[in-house]
This record gives C-alpha cells, structure tokens and sequence, in this order.
C-alpha cells in the first residue's frame, strides 16, 4: 500500500494553526438562524420583566420656570431703557448653572416649601430598594438589627436636598442667557411649586450677594471717613492759626469756591489788601483832583494876568459879578454920553466916571477872590495827594510782608483742600453706596414662572418598551453570537485544509429522520449528493486518494463516523456495486442500531464459515455488515486483531466493490491507528462546529505514530444555512434541481 507523506511538525513540537475568519452579515443571519430559539428565550427573559417594570413605573409631571442672566438695571435717568443688554459670556453663565445647582440653593428651597414634611417627599425618603430590603432579611436571619437611630432636622433637611438633585435639571444650551429650570415629580403642583422656587431663591440669593457687597464697601468707607474727617480738620485749623499768627485776617466771609479757578484755594483778602486797595484806589482819585485843580488855577491866573475874565468860568457863571458888568455897562455907557456934552471937570462926569471906577474894582476883588480860593483848593489837593501817598507806601510794606506769608498760607490751604475733596468723595461714595444697597436688584430675570401641567410628561412607555425590545433583540443576537463564536468547531473546508496533513474531501449536510429513510426511497437528496461526491473521490479520484479499503473514524466520539460508514455503503451499493461494512468497534458496536435493523437468526443446520459468522447481508441494497460478535479474539481481548481482520478481507475482498472499516474513536482508543495497517487509508470523520482544529492535530498525530495512511477528512452534519459562501454554492444548485428539500 501507498503511504501519504504528511508534512506535518511532528517532530517534538505542536503547532496549532491559525485560520482567520470573516463573518459576512449573511452569514450572521445564518448563525442567528440557528439559534433562533436561544434569541427568543433572551429577548423575552429581558422584554417581560422590563414590560412588567415600564408599566409599573409611576408618571411624573415637568415644570419648568425661566431665567435669563446678566442683566442689569438701567439708571433711572434712562427713560428709554429699563434693563440694560446683558454683558456676560459663557463662563459666567455656566457659573450661575453651578449656583443653581449648589447644596445652598437646594436647601434654602427645602426650608421655604418646608419639603420635610410633604407626604410624597417623605414616602420617598422611606423608600427602601429591593436589594437594600433582601440583605437585610438576611441579615435579620443571623443577627438582631439594630434600632434605627432618629435622624436630626438638619440630616432631614440634607436627604430632602439630595433628593432634589434628582429631581430638578438646570440646563443651558450654551448658545443664549436663558437657563432653564426643571422640576419632575408625581404631582404637577409640586413640580410648579419646586421650580418657582429655585428661581425665587435664587433671585433672592443674588440680591442678597450684592446687598451683602455694598454694605461691606458701605463699612469700609465708613472705616475710612472718620480718619479723613480729622485730617481735614487738623488742616483747616493749622490754615486758621497760620493766618491769626500772621494777621491774615479775611476782610469779609469765606466765599464759596468757584469751579476751575484757583481763588478757590483762598477764602478771601485781608484786611490790609482791601485797605491797599481802597488807598490807591483813593490815591488815584486825589491825584486826579489835584491836576483838575492846579489847571483851574493855572487858567485863572493867566486870565487875571491878560485881564480876560471871559475865560474864568467861575466869573461868568457869578451872579454878582454878572450884576456888576452890567452897572458897569450902564455906568460906562452914561459917562461916555457926557462925555460927549460936558466937560472933563464936570462934575456928573466925574462922578460917573469914579461910580466906573468902583464897580471894576469891586469886580477885580471878586475875581482875586476867585483866584485865592483856588489857589486854596489847590493847596488842599496836593496835601491830600501827600498824605495818601505816605499810607499807600506804609500799605506796600504791609501787603509785601503778608504776601511772604501768604505762600506758605497756600500750601497749607492746598492741604486743607486736598484733605476737603478726598473727605467730600468718600462721603459721597457713602451717601452712594447707603442709597445703592436698598436698591440693589439681581443681575438676573425671571421670564416666566412654572404653571402647574395638565398632563404627566412622563415616562414614555412606547419609547421605554421599543428600546427594551430592541435591547432584548440585540442581547439574544449577541448571545447567539457567542455561543456560536464559544463553540470552537471547524466550520468550513478551508478550516480542514488549513490543518497540515489533512486534505477535505468533502462536507455531507445534516439529514432529519433515519438512514434507512434516505437510502429506503428512490428519490435522491442532497444529503446523498454529497456522500455520492466523496465516493467518487474514494474511487474514481487522483491516485493519493483511490482506496477499496477505507477505515473510517473520528477524533472523538458522536461526529458521524458510523452513519457517514453506513452512507458511504449505501452510495455504492446504490450504484450496483457490493459494499460491506466491518464494525470493528467491539466494546460499542453500533451499526445495525443506527439503521434500526434487527438481527437475522442464523441457520445452524447450514456450514457457515467462521470468519464470516454474523455477517447480515443485504441490510440496505447491496450493503453487508459484519459485526463483531462471532470475531471476537478467543483471548478477549477489547479490539480486533490485525491478524484476524487480514484474515477476513482476504476472505471477502473479492466479494466487494468497497469495504468500510467503522472504528472506534482515534484519541479515546488505538483501534484505528494499529487497523489503518489493513486499509487503503484512513478518512477522518469531523463533526460541523464540534471538532476543534487542536483536537484533529491530535488525532493525526495518533494515527502517525502508526504510520496509516490518511486519506482526508470529512465535515459532517453541516446545517445549510449556516454554510459559508463557498460551501453554500453547491446548496444552491441542489436547490435548483429539488434535492434540498428532501434533506
């Protein structure tokens, strides 16, 4: 017999091979089609009890109030505006949703709904989980449980704003100012009242921030007027006792400062600077006098001089001497008429003349008289001009000294002043800060308050229950997954070709009903198909695979070996030809059982050759097996000599077409290895999804060991759905020509 060289590592070393998989989706389908039943039990073991809970979850009611943050109020001189733009950005209003959400705004809410005493706060806070309830039961079974210790308001207060953690959401969508506070509880009003609140307090909080900062700025400055009070009156009395030690006295009342000038520094001129003033003021008057005068007495000088009194005005504007011009007239007029007719000696003449005479003198007195009061008045006038000089200079002296003392004067007032303008700013920013912090308003609004809703929102048990099935669906189909993925089976042929020393001959899909039924009927299957391509192999095949004699066996027990002998049988028996099949599994023979035939009673009065006792012919058409009952060693032994089965294939090889060997397992017992010396070759029998690839290493190794011959394996109940592509093509066309579904 030929011997096939397996190139396989047998050489101390093992080697398992690693074949990669690609898991097409049709393929997922055919695996999910497979375990169809382990989805359906792991879907509804997940829909129902989660069924049970979304129908018995309680509804809930959502309320929400609104806030919009970062505003600020107008000033009251704006009448157009009444709330500014709002000036924040997004940090400052993830800031306020950080606020909103803090332990202190959810414990001021507890306190002003006073929650710890609302029936369905309180039914929650007692609530007990069904874990927390089942440890204690056992706990109870061992131990005594102590007491429940009472718990304070402030521990009551702090479950109560857990809770309300829970329960209220504060979203921001990060693209506005409007934060969004929602309650969710099983009572509308709650839910309303819950969120009203939040916004309340919150507002309420913020206030109070800006109260709290104004009224610290208000204690500042009232921390810092009382020194500047004192230094500014340190400095206005060191500005008064300069000026009392100097003689700095202001002539009249401190007048009030004018805005942009510098006399504001100053409180007013001194005595001395007014009297300076009035001096020269006085001074220049007198001086102007004594000019008029000196030329009015000038001028009537030179008239009396050139005897022209029409340019005195003092004597044409006098009455007495106007009176006596005109006697003189009169009186010139009459002498110069006698003149005229008497003579110089004549004594009305003369008397007229002397009467002429008198009135110029008189008027000639008259004017020396106006002349001497001039001169007087001009004396009078150049005294007064003397003596107002003589005080302006003594004034001069004066007002230089204070001027000297006046800049020291100034500093001490520009202190003072300093000391007036910081003292006024801070009470200013007093009086500000005193009137501010009663009018200090949220940089926040509330835009519309929380209403009680009609309806509960919640929870949406359509969407609940949709997305639990499909949960469910996906857990059995992973599941089914792994189950299939657990089962480390070859699956494919590439998987049998990729073992070293192993070649495929071929995949025989799974079959319902009994043996006898596929091969009891005319019709042909795909199962048959299959068998009937591997025989083809056997007999008709390249030379490496040609065998009469062919052992068959199986790394393990329960892949098919016997039904696969049996089938292989039957395929050639089908053909015309003789097939007989040997089981020479002496500790489990089992091929009459699989074929549910019954023993046929042997004629004792007929020879009957020894080596062929127990043979039954005919069991399926042109079929024979020979169990072995009446083969047995007479040692007892537990296998079927080498010796003996020679001795029987010599006997019956010319008999049959084929002789199939039916073994027992290659790694449970050496019967297949030490047998294989008998054959043609040994085809190993691999269950679909069973037989790992380590597992056949292992069988082939065994049958190494004994040098048999291996012609290749065989991959058997194969479900056809659940083929890959390549093993699946061939389905397909047995489809087409109505062999699948007889299989």
């Amino acid at each position: 017999m030929n011997t096939l060289q397996i190139p396989s590592p047998y050489n101390g070393q093992s080697s398992l091979p690693v074949v990669a998989q690609q898991v097409s989706p049709l393929h997922a389908f055919s695996i999910m089609n497979r375990h169809k039943v382990t989805i359906a039990v792991v879907t509804l073991a997940i829909a129902i009890p989660s069924a049970i809970a979304i129908f018995s979850m309680k509804p809930y009611y959502d309320a929400s109030s609104i806030l919009i943050v970062g505003t600020r109020q107008a000033p009251f001189r704006d009448l157009q505006a009444t709330v500014a733009s709002p000036e924040v950005d997004t940090v400052a209003v993830n800031s306020e949703v950080s606020i909103l959400r803090s332990p202190t705004i959810s414990r001021a809410v507890v306190q002003k709904l006073d929650l710890t005493h609302d029936p369905e706060i309180q039914a929650n806070l007692s609530y007990v989980p069904l874990s927390k309830r089942i440890s204690n039961t056992v706990t109870s079974l061992f131990t005594r449980p102590a007491p429940p210790e009472p718990i304070t308001e402030n521990e009551r207060i702090q479950a109560v704003s857990d809770l309300l953690n829970k329960w209220v959401s504060i979203l921001n969508d990060g693209r506005s100012y409007i934060i969004t506070i929602t309650a969710s509880t099983g009572d509308a009003q709650t839910s309303a009242r819950i969120a009203n609140a939040y916004a309340d307090v919150y507002l309420d909080f913020k206030r109070r921030m800006k109260v709290t900062a104004t009224w610290q700025a208000n204690a500042l400055l009232d921390e810092q007027i009382v020194p500047l009070r004192e230094r500014l009156r340190k400095a206005e009395q060191a500005v008064q006792a300069f000026r009392e030690k100097n003689g700095l006295i202001a002539a009249e009342l401190e007048r009030a400062p004018v805005a942009g000038t510098e006399n504001n520094m100053s409180g007013g001129a001194t005595v001395t600077d007014q009297q300076l003033s009035q001096m020269n003021h006085e001074l220049m008057i007198a001086r102007g006098d004594l000019e008029a005068h000196r030329a009015r007495y000038a001028e009537i000088s030179s008239a009396i001089k050139n005897g022209s009194l029409d340019s005195i005005p003092e004597a044409v504007s006098s009455p007495l001497i106007q009176q006596l011009q005109a006697q003189e007239a009169q009186v010139s007029s009459r002498a110069a008429s006698l003149s005229q007719v008497v003579m110089d000696a004549n004594p009305e003449l003369q008397s007229t003349r002397a009467a002429a005479t008198h009135i110029r003198s008189r008027i000639g007195a008259e004017v020396h008289r106006i002349a001497n009061s001039a001169a007087k008045e001009l004396a009078s006038a150049q005294a007064r001009v003397n003596a107002l000089s003589e005080q302006v200079n003594t004034l001069q002296k004066q007002v230089t000294a204070e001027n000297e003392a006046d800049v020291t004067l100034r500093q001490l007032q520009s202190e003072a002043t300093a000391a007036r303008t910081v003292y006024q700013d801070y009470l200013g920013r007093f009086a500000q800060t005193s009137t501010q912090a009663e009018l200090q308003v949220a940089e926040a609004d509330l835009i519309s308050r929380a209403e009680a809703p009609l309806k509960p929102q919640g929870p949406p048990r359509k969407q609940y229950m949709a997305i639990a099935f499909l949960f469910a669906l996906l857990t059995g189909a992973g599941s089914a997954l792994v189950i299939d993925r657990v089962h480390k089976g070859i699956r494919s042929l590439d998987e049998l070709d990729a073992i070293p020393g192993l070649f495929a001959l071929g995949l025989v899909p799974a079959f319902t009903g009994s043996l006898m039924r596929q091969y009891g009927s005319a019709q042909r299957s795909a199962y048959i198909e299959t068998v009937d391509s591997i025989r083809s192999v056997l007999s008709f095949g390249h030379s490496r695979f040609r065998a009469k004699v062919v052992l068959i066996t199986s790394a393990e027990q329960g892949e098919g070996k016997t039904t696969f002998a049996l089938s292989l049988a039957a395929n050639t028996g089908r053909c015309g030809q003789r097939a007989l099949v040997i089981d020479c599994d002496i500790r489990n023979p089992s091929t009459m059982r699989i074929l549910g035939a019954l023993r046929v009673a042997q004629n004792n009065q007929m020879p009957v050759d020894p080596l062929m006792a127990g043979l039954e012919r005919d069991v399926l058409p042109g079929v024979d097996i020979l169990t072995p009952d009446a083969i047995r060693h007479h040692g007892n032994g537990a296998m079927l000599l080498p010796e003996e089965l020679g001795r029987i294939l010599t006997h019956v090889g010319s008999q049959y077409d084929m002789i199939l060997l039916d073994t027992p397992p290659a790694l449970a017992f050496p019967d297949a290895a030490i047998l294989s010396r008998q054959s043609d070759g040994v085809v190993l029998v691999v269950k679909w999804g069973h037989t790992s690839a380590s597992t056949l290493t292992q069988a082939l190794r065994t049958l190494h060991t004994y040098d048999a011959r291996t012609l290749g394996a065989v991959l058997t109940q194969a479900p056809p759905n659940s083929l890959g592509k390549a093993e699946k093509h061939p389905f397909h066309i047995y489809k087409r020509y109505g062999l699948l579904a007889s299989s």
